[in-house]
C-alpha cells in the first residue's frame, strides 16, 4: 500500500513537472515566432553599408515636427508652415542679391505594416545643383528624443550653405535615405523641399521632389546601413 501511495505522489509529481515544461516550452515557441515576424526584411541591395564619414562631417535638423498617421499632408503642412515661419522670422534678414546659405526642408512617413516603426539611427545625403557648382552637404542626422518614425509624418528643417561662396540660385537634384541597424523601417514617402518663403533673404521659384518608397529599409547587423536613392528626380529651382 505504502509502495501505491508513492506511486501517485511520483505519478502527480511527474504530469507537474511536464505541464511546467511545456508552459516553457510555448513561451520559448512564441517569443521564436515574434522574432522571425521581425526578421531582416530588406530587399534594397544596398543594406549592409559601412558610412565612415557620418560622424565626423553632420548637420542636426533646426526643427522637427511629428505628426500621427490620422494627421493629413495638408494639415501636417500647415502647423509645419507656422513653426517654420516662425523661426525663419528670428533668423537675420540678409540684404544681398546672392546667398551664402539656404534652408531646405525633409518629410518622411512611416508606413501601416507589422513592426513598421524603427528607433535606430536615421539620415540622408542632399544632393544641390548651384550656380557655383554641384553641392554635397553634411550627412543630416534625422533622429530626436521623442516619436520619430511611429507612423506618420516626420518633418524636420535643415541649413546648409556653400563654403567660402555665394550663389544666385539652387536647384535639388535628389538624396539616398540611410537608415542604420536591425531595427527595419517601412517608409512609404521621402520628401525634399526647397521654399522661397523659408530663406533670408527675397527668393523666387521652388525646388525639391517627392519619392515614394514603399520599401523596407533593414541591415544585417547593427552598425550597417540599408538606403534608399531617389536618382535624379529634383526639378525646379530658387533664385536669390
Amino acid at each position: 500500500m505504502k509502495n501505491l501511495s508513492n506511486l501517485k505522489i511520483f505519478a502527480s509529481l511527474a504530469i507537474g513537472v511536464l505541464f511546467v515544461i511545456s508552459c516553457e516550452t510555448s513561451d520559448v515557441n512564441t517569443e521564436t515566432v515574434e522574432t522571425i515576424e521581425e526578421g531582416f526584411k530588406s530587399k534594397t541591395g544596398r543594406s549592409g553599408e559601412i558610412l565612415k564619414d557620418v560622424e565626423s562631417s553632420t548637420s542636426r535638423p533646426l526643427l522637427h515636427m511629428h505628426f500621427d498617421e490620422n494627421v493629413s499632408m495638408e494639415q501636417a503642412n500647415l502647423k509645419w508652415d507656422q513653426a517654420v515661419k516662425e523661426y525663419i522670422s528670428k533668423q537675420p534678414i540678409q540684404d544681398k542679391a546672392f546667398s551664402t546659405e539656404w534652408f531646405y526642408r525633409v518629410w518622411t512617413f512611416t508606413g501601416n505594416q507589422s513592426n513598421n516603426d524603427t528607433d535606430g539611427d536615421v539620415g540622408t545625403y542632399v544632393r544641390f545643383t548651384t550656380s557655383a557648382g554641384t553641392f554635397n552637404p553634411p550627412f543630416n542626422w534625422m533622429d530626436n528624443f521623442g516619436d520619430d518614425r511611429e507612423g506618420g509624418w516626420d518633418a524636420y528643417l535643415f541649413k546648409t550653405s556653400f563654403p567660402d561662396r555665394a550663389v544666385e540660385w539652387v536647384e535639388v537634384d535628389g538624396a539616398t535615405l540611410f537608415l542604420k541597424g536591425q531595427d527595419g523601417w517601412f517608409v512609404t514617402d521621402f520628401v525634399i523641399q526647397l521654399w522661397t518663403s523659408d530663406q533670408t533673404l527675397p527668393a523666387t521659384g521652388f525646388s525639391g521632389f517627392w519619392a515614394n518608397p514603399n520599401i523596407w529599409l533593414d541591415s544585417p547587423t547593427d552598425n550597417s546601413w540599408d538606403s534608399f536613392n531617389s536618382g535624379n528626380t529634383g526639378s525646379g529651382r530658387i533664385s536669390f
